[in-house]
């Protein structure tokens, strides 16, 4: 019996300690991760309506990020291209900007095992959102993810940090991107 009401109250403890985070935090703010999304090969992620994702197997972490329209002809380019090709461990980004702040962070992972959690958090703010990760099905060790701040209501940001963390919450990378730089 003590075994189970210790699991009982840790559990409660969890849950209440949870519960009174969602409180403290702004509305849209992630605490957790985001689920996987996993895709086939070369098919469309819709981000938003201006920007969609795409992942290839060819090449190392080859992925593409276009408008709509262009995602076809954006595809057939980048399965000549090598691909990011980045370090084991790490992330690498990109930003779209318009009007002085940035409207789509989008980038690649590379990890051993697992996927990471990616926080995406703006310049200033001691808590970040959770950027969606997405990997190819059947493939391990890499994928892509992208933060849309009008999704989350984030306007007039131009520069974040994105950390990346394994499977037990330890940082294996971190980036700082900003329209200034």
């Amino acid at each position: 019996m003590t075994g189970q009401s210790i699991f009982k109250r840790a559990l409660f403890t969890g849950a209440a300690a949870t519960a009174a985070m969602v409180v403290l935090l702004p509305q849209g703010a992630q605490a957790g991760g985001m689920d996987l999304v996993e895709v086939a090969p070369y098919e469309r992620v819709e981000i938003n309506d201006d920007f969609v994702m795409g992942l290839l197997p060819e090449g190392e972490q080859n992925y593409v990020v276009s408008s709509p329209s262009s995602f076809d002809e954006s595809i057939e380019a980048a399965k000549q291209y090598p691909g990011s090709n980045i370090r084991p461990n790490s992330i690498g980004a990109g930003i779209h900007g318009q009007d002085g702040e940035i409207i789509l962070v989008e980038g690649v992972w590379r990890l051993d095992e697992g996927v990471p959690h990616i926080t995406v958090t703006p310049e200033g703010q001691d808590w970040g959102y959770g950027a969606q990760p997405v990997a190819l099905e059947d493939e391990n060790g890499w994928g892509t993810f992208y933060f849309d701040p009008a999704a989350w209501e984030v306007d007039g940001v131009d520069s974040y940090t994105i950390t990346a963390s394994d499977e037990d919450g330890e940082v294996f990378s971190e980036l700082e991107v900003s329209l200034g730089s």
